[in-house]
């Protein structure tokens, strides 16, 4: 197990110093990120969705595996309450910051890095459970997340909610669970695995290049702060909850893993 944490861990940031070297050397430079990011998000990584829970999700123990949506929204809920509760700590009455705080604790990188673990550790066939999982999550962050950054326009959040992401995993759930998979062309599924083997690398490798030569973060309390509750606490009290839960290995795995990962990047 140690063994496939170091080799998970390499794998990311070996990715990561690709995309550091590149925008280095002027390969790729920031308008090229946010562009290739939207290539990403909006084709390739629906089409990794698409593909991993219809080559590889179980359909036959759905009833295991349902809580693992319910799970992901749940944590988001979760954390955010917790957060109400310990924003004092910040020492700050900064209502920016405050709120900053609370989106924080709600929302990490469930996307992205649990991928390149979970493979690791159980294979490519484990990456359906963690789609499955992020249907709730996503559902969290642009309801739960975006509400505590503030009033703001719920028609849009709305919107925002239908991802291609999202509608991958429904589309793609909808037809493991009911046996049509196998009427879709085989000339179909290996163009859009193909594209989807793209993604997570390229990602990753557009991380890199965004947090390459940023300007250095000012230490002080609020980051300290932010840093231990999210990378210490937040994870620790959700993995004490999961144990009093009766839930599968398989679920309890996949939620573990999220429970553990750092915000996202903005």
């Amino acid at each position: 197990m140690f063994l496939a944490i170091v080799l998970a861990v390499a794998e990311i940031f070996g990715l990561f110093s690709i995309g550091a070297v590149a925008k280095f050397f002027g390969y790729i430079d920031n308008n090229d990120v946010d562009r290739w990011s939207r290539l990403v998000v909006d084709f390739l990584l629906p089409a990794f969705i698409f593909n991993s829970i219809t080559s590889s999700f179980e359909s036959q123990r759905f009833y295991e595996l349902w809580p693992l949506p319910l799970l992901g929204l749940g944590l988001v809920v979760f954390w955010t309450l917790i957060g109400f509760f310990l924003r004092g700590g910040l020492l700050s009455k900064d209502c920016d910051l405050r709120r900053s705080f609370l989106h924080f604790c709600a929302v990490n990188n469930s996307a992205y890095l649990p991928i390149v673990i979970i493979r690791n550790f159980w294979g490519e066939a484990a990456l359906a459970n963690l789609f499955l999982f992020n249907l709730g999550t996503t559902i969290g962050v642009w309801t739960i997340g975006v509400s505590v950054l503030g009033p703001g326009n719920w028609r849009k959040s709305l919107k925002n909610l239908l991802t291609p992401n999202l509608c991958a995993v429904l589309a793609a759930t909808t037809l493991s669970v009911t046996g049509f998979t196998r009427y879709i062309p085989p000339v179909i599924t290996r163009i859009i695995a193909s594209a989807g083997s793209a993604a997570v690398p390229s990602m990753l490798i557009l991380i890199g290049a965004s947090l390459a030569y940023r300007s250095a973060i000012r230490i002080s309390w609020p980051v300290v702060y932010i840093t231990i509750i999210r990378l210490v606490l937040l994870p620790a009290l959700a993995i004490c909850g999961l144990q009093f839960l009766n839930i599968s290995a398989d679920v309890y795995r996949i939620a573990v893993i999220v429970s553990l990962m750092p915000v996202a990047v903005s």
